[in-house]
């Protein structure tokens, strides 16, 4: 079984560029059905990952606690690093897929075998994401004319023209920051893990998939953000369990997606 799985699953040429697959519009759900199964089948890996995320989210909450803004940006801002944090995950759900029992030692094996494509991403994806976090402070200090702002500062941008107007800067560029990563990273992990193939293929393929499935592209995104802000809404313990089944889910994605 695996190694005729294993034939099925030839290493492509890094200049190889294929073409997406048209998805249904609610192909996401059967995605998050097969990350579940993946989730029962290593629970002992999946709430392993899912505990370091969760721990990683709480760390990050705590720490910034008495800096709200910060926390928002910095819990926002793991939306950016998020997908390459699971490939660990994605690569079990391909051992699954191919018939192989999945492993902590497995997973890492075929992390360590993309390392540079997987490090150029990753490096790419923290300089967004430290980006994120510097703009919002100084968005913050342009208002509140400090860093270190109190409680008091921050129920004032809700009472002021100001305030609103430098939350809506927030949002809406957080919300095009996070659209552009979700493009261009939707399975570009996956992608390097599955085949050999450098990063800016991979985010070209991602590109390619998300604009051919706009709509399913978009279901997906929202079920992600719902799913992680349930985890988040619940004292991050819920994350431990969300984390892994997305994490699933997106390499289900990916093996739908690219064809």
């Amino acid at each position: 079984m695996s190694s005729l799985s294993s034939e099925l699953h030839i290493d492509l040429p890094a200049d190889a560029t294929p073409t997406p697959a048209k998805v249904e519009t609610t192909a996401s759900f059967s995605w998050i059905q097969k990350g579940v199964q993946d989730f029962l089948s290593a629970p002992f890996l999946s709430v392993l990952y899912g505990a370091l995320f969760a721990g990683l989210c709480a760390g990050l909450f705590f720490a910034t606690l008495n800096a709200p803004w910060f926390t928002l940006a910095f819990l926002t801002g793991l939306v950016f690093i998020g997908p390459f944090v699971a490939a660990g995950l994605y690569a079990a759900s391909r051992d699954i897929e191919r018939g192989i029992s999945p492993s902590i030692a497995g997973s890492l094996r075929l992390v360590i075998k993309r390392k540079t494509d997987l490090a150029l991403f990753s490096l790419l994806l923290t300089l967004v994401f430290a980006a994120w976090i510097r703009f919002s402070a100084l968005l913050l200090a342009v208002t509140t004319s400090t860093l270190n702002p109190s409680v008091n500062a921050y129920m004032s941008l809700l009472s002021s023209s100001d305030g609103l107007t430098t939350l809506a800067f927030f949002v809406g560029i957080g919300l095009l920051l996070t659209t552009v990563v979700f493009i261009f990273s939707a399975v570009a992990i996956p992608y390097i893990l599955d085949k050999k193939v450098n990063f800016i293929s991979a985010m070209t393929t991602s590109y390619h998939t998300v604009t051919a499935n706009p709509a399913a592209m978009f279901i997906w995104a929202a079920t992600i953000v719902v799913l992680t802000a349930i985890g988040i809404a619940t004292a991050f313990i819920g994350l431990a369990i969300i984390f892994p089944v997305l994490g699933y889910a997106t390499w289900y994605s990916y093996r739908a997606l690219i064809k």
